[in-house]
């Protein structure tokens, strides 16, 4: 085994993707409704992007906001809060709209800027993060990304976060305005309890594992300008396919994995570095799954394992299954609470009315780790 660490052990699952590749048929569409904004803004338009923790979510965010910011768009990254507080909305759009921003503070006959224990803040009373956008005249993208925390949304702000939504979705700020979000399961449930309920055609995506072909550009870029690797990668490629099922997170550790044991070893791919490659992305993997079960106590996880073991590796499971699965380790009233811990951590994911455990090596790392075919609670 080399002696080789692997990759940071803290690597997130989120953030620009350093080899991009697939996706097409989402670009193509998010740049049509570009397009589409421009000529009309009164359409509107929400983009959601919803998928399991791994996914490549903020990955396609990045491309994405590359190609409105390509076509004259400006891009500004918001969070759940920008969405209902002024001064939040305003330090995210940054100094491009301090203009703007003076001109509002002047005509209003107050000083935009207050100091609140030694922090610059904004302070435009009468004014809400919509009255803001409004003013501008430029097509502008917002992004946000972690949008399954809409759902925690206190219920003091909601209004005025609805507002907010409803006027971007239907075409009401004036000029061409994009929400672009991303999100986990609970994200649309979200949407739709914040009265956005029907996105238009193809700005809906629910977020899979990349195609073979897309996945094996993404490694043989890492092998080859990464690595600088010499000789035919299609043996490593294959071996680190077998392994990652197209996943996004798990595609990007152990192809850094594998550039940096390569160069590690004079460019050289041989089968000693090819194992140790394994055993760090396994040793990865691992770590990844035990972050998203944070939270789960080892008998909440002998219960969701339990719920699915006895199903086909590709076969989802009703919420009652794994409902009554939970009741018997948990009883019932906790078995709630558990079950929304689950689906927040991206441990469980919503697919047509049921729910999977969607990666397909982390529901075998459940079942490996917390299954036994005696009855576990009695």
């Amino acid at each position: 085994m080399s002696d080789f660490a692997g990759p940071n052990p803290d690597m997130k699952d989120r953030g620009e993707a350093k080899y991009f590749h697939g996706r097409t048929g989402i670009l193509d569409s998010f740049q049509r409704r570009l397009k589409w904004a421009e000529k009309d803004p009164k359409e509107g338009t929400t983009f959601l992007i919803q998928a399991a923790p791994g996914a490549g979510k903020s990955a396609l965010i990045h491309e994405c906001t590359k190609l409105a910011e390509n076509t004259g768009w400006e891009a500004v990254r918001v969070n759940t809060r920008a969405l209902w507080d002024t001064d939040t909305m305003c330090q995210k759009l940054g100094d491009g709209w301090m203009p703007l921003l003076d001109e509002i503070a002047v005509n209003a006959g107050f000083n935009k800027w207050v100091q609140i224990e030694g922090a610059a803040k904004f302070r435009l009373p009468g004014h809400t993060p919509q009255s803001i956008i409004e003013r501008g005249r430029a097509p502008l993208l917002l992004f946000l990304d972690e949008a399954q925390k809409l759902a925690l949304a206190q219920s003091g702000h909601a209004e005025t976060i609805c507002d907010f939504l409803d006027a971007i979705h239907n075409g009401e700020m004036g000029r061409p305005v994009m929400l672009l979000t991303a999100g986990l399961s609970a994200t649309k449930r979200a949407f739709k309890d914040l009265g956005v309920s029907r996105f238009k055609t193809n700005c809906y995506v629910e977020l899979g594992p990349l195609k073979p072909e897309a996945e094996r550009k993404v490694i043989d870029d890492w092998l080859k300008l990464e690595g600088r690797a010499k000789g035919d990668p299609t043996p490593w490629i294959d071996a680190i396919m077998q392994k990652t099922h197209g996943w996004p997170q798990h595609v990007a550790v152990y192809a850094q994995a594998a550039a940096l044991q390569v160069r590690g070893d004079k460019r050289v791919m041989t089968p000693q570095g090819l194992q140790a490659v394994l055993e760090v992305g396994e040793i990865q993997r691992t770590k990844f799954y035990k972050s998203r079960a944070e939270g789960l106590d080892e008998d909440h996880r002998m219960a969701i394992a339990e719920a699915f073991a006895s199903a086909r590796e590709d076969q989802t499971q009703t919420r009652k299954a794994i409902m009554e699965s939970l009741a018997k380790a948990v009883g019932k009233p906790e078995a709630d609470t558990v079950f929304k811990r689950a689906l927040n951590n991206g441990v469980l994911d919503h697919r047509d009315g049921r729910y999977v455990i969607p990666i397909p090596s982390m529901r075998r790392w459940f079942i490996d780790n917390y299954y036994t075919e005696r009855d576990p609670f009695h």
